[in-house]
């Protein structure tokens, strides 16, 4: 009762549980091991845009050129031990002013710039930590935070290994994002150079997720579409990502596939861009394990946006008589997500989003 009733309990399993993989799985191995090679090139933006006109998230695979095999494990090490550490050394890292740090169950990833108002001001059950590049958007520019260095994280004294197990993550990562610009480029019927210039200084998060067990009875993070270009997520072996298939409106569980894998999944900035032909992706996650031997589910999502100055709009590819613009012009940095993302957001009209109620 009382500040708890932030809307009805979620049963997180409803949603169905197709057998086997139905979600796309791009190889971009070939890409990546020559990118100027038209015919490699030409095959993932095919296979991209596919994905982005059914579905909104794929796997990706093969990725070991840009982004080690031994990178993801490490970081995912480093976010079971982050998560272990005691009560009274994570409020250490409470959210700062900056929303850079540790973000308590009920807090929204502005929790910390609304002055750390009494908690919950998010429903669902799920603890993260949270990092900032060139962000966030919505802080004074004095408050935004230009590199991991500026974060509010951990340092060796706390966790060893811990800050380099992020930096090298996130300098990994973000080298496998930019890797699949040109085909997302191509996907979008622009030239395979369209985003050169455009992610100069690219707007990025980099959210570390920790979801206990709840028997099954609490979701994690209700439903909610990304404000971002696209968001890459590492997951361990535990399920508990439940995706709104746009194809047949139903919401269907989200394999995994092995100890981790690399998931994608589009934002709204790409459906902006896109005049709404690639939905971004109605998503929640939860930790389904339930029983004696329950274990946690952690994943790591890395959001990624341009530079927060780029102007974001339908293009002219994806306009025609028969389908008018449905957005205006924005700054990236004032495309954010949607859905329910907190009670400071319900009052937002542009943050509303039906296609949450329907979880």
């Amino acid at each position: 009762g009382g500040a708890m009733a932030l809307g009805g309990v979620v049963e997180p399993c409803r949603a169905l549980q197709d057998e086997g993989q139905w979600l796309p799985v791009i190889d971009v191995g070939p890409l990546l091991a020559s990118p100027g090679c038209p015919r490699a090139l030409a095959r993932v933006a095919a296979e991209l845009r596919a994905a982005c006109e059914t579905i909104g998230f794929y796997f990706v695979e093969n990725f070991g050129a840009v982004l080690a095999d031994g990178t993801c494990r490490r970081l995912l090490d480093a976010v079971r031990a982050a998560h272990g550490l005691p009560a009274d050394v994570k409020s250490r890292f409470w959210l700062d002013e900056s929303d850079s740090g540790f973000m308590p169950v009920g807090a929204t990833t502005r929790w910390g710039s609304d002055g750390r108002p009494t908690l919950p001001q998010h429903e669902g059950v799920n603890e993260a930590m949270l990092f900032w590049g060139n962000g966030p958007p919505w802080v004074p520019p004095t408050k935004q935070l230009a590199s991991l260095e500026q974060n509010n994280l951990p340092g060796d004294d706390v966790l060893p290994g811990f800050p380099d197990a992020v930096r090298a993550y996130l300098h990994q990562v973000e080298a496998l994002a930019r890797a699949l610009l040109p085909a997302y480029a191509v996907a979008l019927e622009q030239p395979a150079d369209f985003f050169d210039g455009k992610f100069d200084k690219p707007c990025w998060a980099f959210r570390l997720n920790h979801y206990p067990p709840t028997d099954g009875n609490e979701v994690g993070i209700p439903p909610h579409a990304d404000g971002d270009f696209c968001t890459f997520l590492l997951q361990d072996d535990q399920p508990g990502l439940s995706v709104l298939r746009s194809s047949d409106g139903q919401w269907v569980q989200a394999p995994t596939r092995g100890e981790h894998s690399m998931l994608v999944n589009t934002g709204n900035t790409v459906m902006r861009l896109s005049n709404g032909k690639f939905p971004s992706t109605m998503h929640t996650a939860s930790c389904l394990a339930k029983g004696p031997g329950a274990q946690p589910r952690f994943s790591a999502p890395f959001f990624w946006s341009p530079s927060v100055d780029v102007v974001v709009e339908p293009l002219p590819a994806f306009v025609s008589a028969d389908r008018p613009s449905q957005y205006g012009a924005k700054q990236s940095g004032a495309v954010y997500s949607s859905g329910r993302v907190g009670r400071a957001a319900e009052a937002d009209p542009e943050r509303a989003d039906a296609r949450a109620e329907t979880f």
